[in-house]
């Protein structure tokens, strides 16, 4: 490739830091506390999962320095103080709520642009399924029925996903319909280009010491890869925890 062409590419690409992190309704933190945890990334944007409502968003968004802020409209399975939440240094706009087919479980959608390149993040916190045959049956119907949205979104935007996804990606002894779903719509996890074994480590549980190497990395983001790859990244590791999740940070390349 000519330095021309070269020099044109690089100016084409966008680099985006990003983080996702289950704050357990901030029951055991608060928002400074949780704000300076991140601080060191430098994040461009962070999703967060099971956010309280009242300002809690905005507050951790302050001191991280992110001046954008869209709280989802539904508390995750009706819980109380539950949110999807993204705050963002660069503005966003569209926000949309999409519902898993009832407001149960939505996805808190917004865009933004960075270089005049338009990304679209939405905000996760996907349902398990765990009680019975029908309790499964009904979330897998949700995970298909975003998946099938998101597959028909590709054509014409840049989707970066990032919360708490409550499944693990597949692996050589392990394969997750829940997963699969999305690797069919062409979604892989930031592990795979960071070449991360997580199947020795863990996202959750992150109050138990004992827990380390589960392999429970339920916490992830995800993206097209013909679109966007992860630069850097890992599982973010605190002394003391804030929270039952782990945040997940990646460096991102948008091209």
């Amino acid at each position: 490739m000519a330095c021309g062409e070269m020099s044109g590419q690089q100016e084409k690409e966008v680099h985006l830091r990003v983080a996702a992190y289950n704050v357990e309704v901030g029951s055991n933190a608060t928002a400074q506390e949780i704000g300076e945890a991140l601080l060191p990334y430098d994040l461009d944007i962070v999703c967060f999962s099971e956010a309280p409502g009242g300002g809690s968003t905005e507050d951790v968004a302050k001191v991280l320095g992110l001046s954008h802020i869209v709280v989802g409209r539904y508390t995750t399975a009706g819980h109380q103080d539950k949110y999807k939440s993204i705050a963002s240094r660069t503005p966003l706009y569209d926000y949309e709520e999409i519902l898993m087919t009832d407001t149960l479980h939505t996805v808190t959608k917004a865009r933004t642009a960075i270089n005049d390149k338009e990304i679209t993040i939405y905000s996760v916190h996907f349902p398990f399924g765990w009680r019975d045959a029908e309790h499964i049956r009904e979330t897998t119907a949700k995970l298909a029925h975003f998946a099938y949205y998101l597959r028909e979104k590709q054509d014409v935007e840049t989707s970066i996903l990032l919360g708490d996804f409550n499944f693990i990606p597949s692996n050589d002894n392990y394969i997750s319909n829940d997963y699969e779903m999305f690797a069919d719509a062409g979604f892989v996890p930031s592990w795979n280009d960071l070449g991360t074994d997580i199947t020795k480590l863990n996202t959750h549980n992150a109050f138990d010491s004992t827990d380390i190497g589960s392999g429970k990395v339920i916490d992830h983001i995800l993206y097209n890869p013909s679109k966007v790859k992860a630069l850097d990244g890992s599982i973010i590791e605190m002394e003391r925890p804030l929270s039952d999740h782990k945040p997940v940070w990646a460096l991102l390349q948008v091209n």
